[in-house]
This record gives C-alpha cells, sequence and structure tokens, in this order.
C-alpha cells in the first residue's frame, strides 16, 4: 500500500541521512517562520511548511512520493503567501499546539492508556507501578493543558500584540518552554520517585523510534 510506513531494510543507505535531515528540518521551521515575520516574507514560512511536510511524508513513504507531497505542499503554501500571508504565519503554531493538545487528551478518555504511562511502560518493560500510573496519568494531562495554553498564548498574541512580540514566543520561546518543561518534569520524577529507576531523556527517545501514535486497530497507541 502507497502509505504504509517503508520497511527499514528497504530503505537503503538513504535512510541513514533521512532520518537526522528530517529531524534538522523540523527544527528549522520555527526559525523559517521566524525570518518570515521579521523580515515581512511569507515565503520564508511556505518554505518552512514543505519542508516539514517532506520529513514528515519520509516517514511512511518513499523518497520519490515524499518529494511529490513536499512540491505539492510547497506550491499550495506560496499560492496562500500570495494571497493570505497572515494564515500562513498565524495559523501553524496555533493548530501544531491544538494538534499536540489533542494527541495527549485523546487517550485520557475512559478505557484508554494515558499517552505518557504508554511511554513510561514502554521504558520500563512493560510494567508501571501504581504510583507512577497516577502520576503518568495526570502528567499526561499537565502536557495536554500546556499545549493547550501555549495555543491560547499565540492565538492572543496574534491578535492583540505586536507582531515582533507573537513571532518571538511562538517560533522561539514556544519551543524553548517546552524543552524546559521536559527537563524541569524529568528532575522533578527522579526526585520524588527516586525509589523507582528512570531511563534519561534520550534513551527514552531512542526506544520511541518506531512509536506510532495510533494504532490500525481499536485505536490504541502500539509500540
Amino acid at each position: 500500500m502507497l502509505f504504509r510506513r517503508i520497511p527499514p531494510q528497504l530503505v537503503g543507505h538513504h535512510g541513514r541521512w533521512v532520518r537526522p535531515f528530517a529531524v534538522g528540518v523540523c527544527c528549522a521551521y520555527p526559525a523559517l517562520n521566524h525570518a518570515a515575520a521579521v523580515l515581512n516574507e511569507p515565503r520564508w514560512a511556505a518554505l518552512g511548511i514543505a519542508l516539514v511536510a517532506w520529513a514528515i511524508a519520509t516517514r511512511w513513504l518513499s523518497a520519490l512520493v515524499a518529494t511529490f507531497v513536499a512540491v505539492s505542499t510547497l506550491g499550495l503554501v506560496l499560492w496562500l503567501a500570495a494571497h493570505f500571508p497572515g494564515m500562513l504565519l498565524y495559523v501553524p503554531p496555533v493548530a501544531i499546539n491544538l494538534a499536540l493538545c489533542t494527541v495527549f487528551a485523546r487517550t485520557l478518555r475512559r478505557g484508554r492508556e494515558p499517552l505518557v504511562s504508554h511511554f513510561a511502560r514502554i521504558g520500563r518493560g512493560g510494567q508501571l507501578a501504581p504510583d507512577l500510573a497516577r502520576y503518568t496519568r495526570n502528567l499526561t494531562r499537565t502536557w495536554a493543558g500546556f499545549f493547550l495554553l501555549m495555543a491560547a498564548i499565540s492565538a492572543t498574541l496574534a491578535v492583540t500584540g505586536p507582531l515582533a512580540a507573537w513571532s518571538l514566543f511562538s517560533n522561539i520561546l514556544n519551543y524553548l518552554l517546552v524543552v524546559l518543561f521536559f527537563i524541569l518534569e524529568y528532575l522533578y520524577r527522579r526526585v520524588r520517585y527516586r525509589h523507582h529507576a528512570h531511563i534519561s531523556p534520550w534513551q527514552m527517545i531512542c526506544r520511541l523510534r518506531n512509536y506510532k501514535l495510533i494504532a490500525h486497530s481499536h485505536g490504541q497507541p502500539v509500540e
């Protein structure tokens, strides 16, 4: 099927550079969006969105198809840059935060395993102590609330604040706050639950490289 993720053994040597390059592209998007705001040139934002589309597509599609997706996306967003530049600048940061809020919040429904609990269970070989289960459920709520707050602040600054203030928060501080939250939570967890073993954030990232947020059956997160 076209939209199945390409098996690692079929990726070939290009897979060694595609993954780090894709990560770099996603990290570059906020800088490109910030440049678009500062320079009053929305085409920089269009380029960033097209590159992110390519980076996401390479995870499931062949390099050729992913490139076609990126080029098609670039054509669309360049049209938006010419006709609706404000939409191209202001909407993506809010949409990204709302999407991440949804990813966390949807796992809090009855019968679902909270997303952070699932991550923690992966890091502990499939077992999760009751106190950590409660903590990770609350942490899932906190992450959902955090991203909702980031979206609300970005939207408010887009409407009421100067462009420079909005861009500084939405394209720089927002992402720095995510990193800060991640680090502070890890340090707190190491102290508060020191009677449990904890893998480092980097080890967790390595274990979650092939994680899929939505399974094809039952809507449950899977490894």
